[in-house]
C-alpha cells in the first residue's frame, strides 16, 4: 500500500463520515447535545454539526468537471428549491428567520460537495452509515436507561435539554435511524463473504427493527412494509420461489433452523423480561393503527378503539383542502411561506405554493418513486439499492408528517439525486468486483 492508496482511502473515509452526518445526523445530535450535554442545547449546536459535516466533504482539489447526477431529478429538485426560495423572499408572512437562510445555503452546499464525490465511494459509504447508525442506536438504549423520567410504555426518543423544547424528543427521528440500519445492513449482507460478518450484519438489523418498534412510530413501520412488499414483488420470481422452497427441504437448513431455534428460545428464557416488553410495545402499536384508522376512516375493529390525537390533525388538514379547493387565491398563490401548517407535505404545498408548488413536489416525488422502483427491480449498484429502498419509506412520510421545508426531508432528497438511477455506479460497482476477483486469483 503507496501514501496515495492511503491518502485516497482516507478521503473517502472522510466523504462517508461527511454525507452519513448531513443525511443521519440528527440522533448524534441529540445524543451529544442532550444526553452528553457538549454544546448549547440550542440550533447553534446543530448548526455546527452540519458545518463540520460539509467541511470533511470538502475535497482536495476543486476541478471543473465534476460527477453527473441524476438529471431529471436534478430539474425538479432545483425548479423546488427555486420556488421555496423565491417564496420565502417575497412571498412570506411567517417571517424571514434566520435558520431558513443557513438552511438554504446548507442544502445547496451538501448538493454541490456531493458532485465532487467520486463514484466509488458507494462501499465506503454503505459501511459508515450502518456503523453510525448502528452506534446511534445503542447510544438511543443508552439514554433510555440513563434518563430516569423514562418509563416503559413511552416512546423511544431522547429528551431534549432545552427548555421549551418537544415532549418526549424526536422518535420519528430515531425510527428512520433504525431504518438505516436494517437497510445498509441488508445491502452489505451480499457484498461480505466472511459468514461471521453477515451474522452480525443480521442481528444488528433485528436489534434495529426492535429499536424501531420502541420508538412506536407509525410512519416507520409502515414506511417498512412497504420496503419489504416492493422487494418481494419485484425481486422474486417464480424460479427465485421454487428454489427457495427446495432449499429449506435440504439438511443444512434443518440444522440451521433448530440452532436458530434453540438459540431463540434459550434468549426467551434467559431475558424473557426484555421479550415481553418487545411483545407489549408490538401491542401498543397495533393499538395506535386501529387508533388511526378509527380516526380517519371510523374503522372500528374493536370495541377498545378512540381517536388518535395526530390523526385529527391530518383528518383538519384533508378538511382544509375541501373546504380551499375552490379558492381561487389558495390555487394560484397560497398562502405563503410557511403561513399553513398541514402535517401533510403535499396539501400544505398546495396551502401555501398553490397548484404550481404542489404539482413540482408531487411530480419530484414520483419521479424518486419511479427511478427507487426501477432500481430495486434492476440491482445494479449497492448503494443505488440503498437509495432506493431508502425512499420508498417517504411515501408513508409524505402522507403522515412533516413539512416540505424540513432538511430531514432535503438532505435525503439530495442524496437521491446525486445517488438515485445513476447507470455508471453499476458500472463501478462490476470494475470493483472484477478487480476483487483478480486480486483474490493472483493470491
Amino acid at each position: 500500500m503507496n501514501l496515495s492508496s492511503v491518502i485516497g482511502n482516507f478521503n473517502y473515509l472522510r466523504y462517508s463520515v461527511g454525507i452519513s452526518m448531513m443525511i443521519n445526523g440528527f440522533p448524534l445530535i441529540f445524543f451529544v447535545r442532550d444526553t452528553l450535554g457538549i454544546g448549547p442545547a440550542s440550533s447553534v449546536f446543530t448548526g455546527v454539526f452540519f458545518a463540520l459535516a460539509l467541511l470533511l466533504m470538502v475535497p482536495n482539489k476543486l476541478k471543473l468537471v465534476a460527477y453527473k447526477p441524476n438529471i431529471l431529478l436534478f430539474q425538479f429538485a432545483a425548479l423546488f428549491f427555486g420556488l421555496l426560495v423565491y417564496y420565502f423572499f417575497f412571498i412570506n408572512y411567517s417571517g424571514k428567520g434566520a435558520t431558513d437562510v443557513v438552511n438554504f445555503a446548507y442544502t445547496f452546499a451538501f448538493f454541490f460537495l456531493l458532485l465532487y464525490v467520486p463514484n466509488d465511494i458507494q462501499r465506503p459509504l454503505l459501511v459508515v452509515l450502518f456503523l453510525m447508525s448502528l452506534f446511534n442506536n445503542l447510544t438511543l438504549v443508552y439514554s433510555l436507561a440513563t434518563n430516569p423520567s423514562w418509563t416503559l410504555g413511552m416512546r423511544a426518543a431522547v429528551t431534549f435539554a432545552n427548555e421549551n423544547a418537544q415532549q418526549g424528543g424526536n422518535p420519528h427521528l430515531a425510527a428512520r435511524n433504525a431504518l438505516i440500519c436494517m437497510l445498509s445492513g441488508y445491502v452489505l449482507i451480499r457484498e461480505f463473504k466472511n459468514s461471521w460478518v453477515k451474522i452480525f450484519l443480521v442481528v444488528s438489523i433485528l436489534f434495529s427493527f426492535c429499536v424501531m418498534i420502541l420508538t412506536q412510530s407509525k410512519s416507520c413501520l409502515l414506511g417498512t412494509g412497504m420496503i419489504v412488499a416492493t422487494h418481494g414483488m419485484l425481486r422474486l420470481n417464480s424460479s427465485r420461489v421454487l428454489n427457495g422452497i427446495r432449499q429449506l427441504f435440504t439438511l443444512k437448513a434443518l440444522v440451521v433452523f433448530i440452532i436458530i431455534g434453540g438459540v431463540i428460545r434459550f434468549l426467551i428464557n434467559k431475558y424473557y423480561s426484555l421479550y415481553s416488553i418487545i411483545i407489549n410495545y408490538w401491542d401498543v402499536l397495533i393499538d395506535r393503527f386501529e387508533n388511526v384508522l378509527y380516526t380517519a376512516f371510523e374503522v372500528q375493529t374493536s370495541a377498545e378503539v378512540e381517536e388518535d390525537a395526530s390523526a385529527m390533525g391530518r383528518v383538519a388538514s384533508f378538511d382544509f383542502l375541501k373546504e380551499n379547493i375552490d379558492n381561487p387565491k389558495v390555487l394560484v398563490v397560497g398562502n405563503g411561506y410557511k403561513y399553513e401548517f398541514m402535517d401533510v407535505p403535499p396539501i400544505e404545498m398546495l396551502a401555501n405554493h398553490g397548484l404550481v408548488g404542489c404539482f413540482i413536489f408531487c411530480t419530484l416525488n414520483f419521479f424518486f418513486l419511479m427511478f427507487s422502483l426501477k432500481e430495486i427491480r434492476l440491482n445494479r449498484s449497492p448503494l443505488g439499492v440503498f437509495a432506493a429502498s431508502f425512499f420508498m419509506y417517504f411515501p408513508a412520510l409524505l402522507l403522515t408528517s412533516g413539512r416540505p421545508y424540513d432538511i430531514a426531508y432535503w438532505f435525503p432528497y439530495i442524496f437521491f439525486v446525486r445517488f438515485l438511477g445513476i447507470p455508471y455506479l453499476a458500472k463501478k460497482t462490476n470494475q470493483l468486483n472484477q478487480s476483487g476477483n483478480t486480486i483474490a486469483s493472483t493470491n
